[in-house]
């Protein structure tokens, strides 16, 4: 069953080209995730050259009507990094590691033993110094060998993690691969399992929603999709979907605003026809449409615009036919010459 999203707007959203947020925007961005119920949000990456985490999380720590659910910092598996990531007091430390061949050999010019040994210490390590709990991300998840990857699982769990994090680093998986991938993982092992889908391929959400059916407990997202390259899983598309079509309780109506805020501090503009968000989603001028609109609107929109504070646009013009809407001179079953041989009632 499922637990709930990982925002990482602050995390991977600001590994965008171009993009960088203040404290005082992360801080309105990290109440805005928490009115609309978002069960973790992941601050950023703990460095030594990077302290604004800590600082965000005293200054959560002191609201009192907007608490957010869980907090999480990102760390590599090395031991400095673990220490200052304990240090700033998260609910969670997520670690993260590659998997796949390429990126051992190729980044880190490693082996497989030495991943499996430094998971295991980085594990004990961070538990050890009192954080919680640990996630072990695994980096490049779905390009790994699948004998490796449930080495590295079961290594995981027998350290002490409680949550491994599946990345889908350069978006190749496809929903049917996510799904199965993780419906596997499921049935072999009892720990939490989340996944972080990129956008290479414009599959980001669906791989998510599929990975949710397969049985993942966690699902990342960033708001707008921001993230590396094409970005990530959208936040206002994944809450939204899951609020309007699986009755989880997002209170998605604060999302527009949200994304306007994301949108303009990182210069971004929404597309009219964006999903959720567009100014123009529930925009309408042609005659079928709007006939089935004006009798009931569930036969055109998927959800009411007003639960993400949309409008319904019904726009009468040149697409409708030159005589107003149920006054053609042939009747609703009589062909129509003004409308060409088409029927009144196919162009209302």
């Amino acid at each position: 069953m499922m637990r709930g999203i990982i925002d990482s707007t602050l995390r991977e959203g600001e590994q965008t080209v171009g993009v960088s947020f203040s404290v005082e925007q992360k801080l309105e961005i990290v109440k805005r995730l928490c009115s609309i119920g978002i069960e973790e949000i992941e601050l950023g990456i703990v460095s030594r050259y990077n302290n604004v985490p800590a600082e965000l999380i005293a200054r959560i720590r002191k609201w009192r009507d907007l608490a957010p659910k869980r907090l999480a910092l990102w760390s590599r598996c090395l031991n400095e990094d673990i220490e200052l990531g304990v240090a700033a007091k998260p609910d969670l430390l997520s670690l993260s590691i590659p998997v796949s061949d390429l990126h051992i050999d190729k980044k880190l010019g490693k082996s497989r033993a030495w991943i499996l040994e430094r998971l295991e210490k980085s594990i004990h390590y961070a538990l050890a110094l009192g954080i919680p709990f640990v996630s072990l991300g695994l980096e490049d998840a779905t390009r790994a060998d699948p004998e490796f990857l449930r080495k590295v699982i079961g290594l995981a769990g027998r350290s002490g993690a409680g949550r491994i994090r599946l990345a889908d680093t350069v978006g190749i998986a496809g929903p049917n691969q996510t799904a199965a991938l993780v419906r596997e993982l499921k049935g072999q092992f009892d720990i939490e399992i989340a996944v972080h889908m990129h956008n290479d391929f414009g599959m980001a959400t669906a791989n998510s929603i599929a990975a949710l059916d397969g049985g993942a407990d966690w699902v990342d997202t960033t708001v707008l999709g921001l993230g590396e390259r094409a970005g990530n899983a959208r936040l206002e598309e994944v809450a939204a979907y899951l609020c309007l079509r699986r009755r989880h309780h997002y209170n998605i109506s604060e999302i527009p605003a949200l994304s306007r805020i994301v949108a303009e501090t990182t210069g971004r503009g929404i597309q009219p026809h964006q999903p959720i968000i567009g100014a123009d989603i529930f925009a309408c001028e042609t005659g079928l449409h709007l006939q089935g609109l004006e009798r009931d609107p569930a036969t055109y929109e998927p959800f009411p615009p007003e639960s993400v504070l949309a409008e319904r646009v019904l726009r009468y013009g040149a697409k409708v036919g030159r005589r107003q809407i149920g006054r053609c001179q042939g009747g609703p079953d009589r062909e129509c010459p003004d409308h060409e041989q088409t029927s009144c009632s196919d162009q209302l």
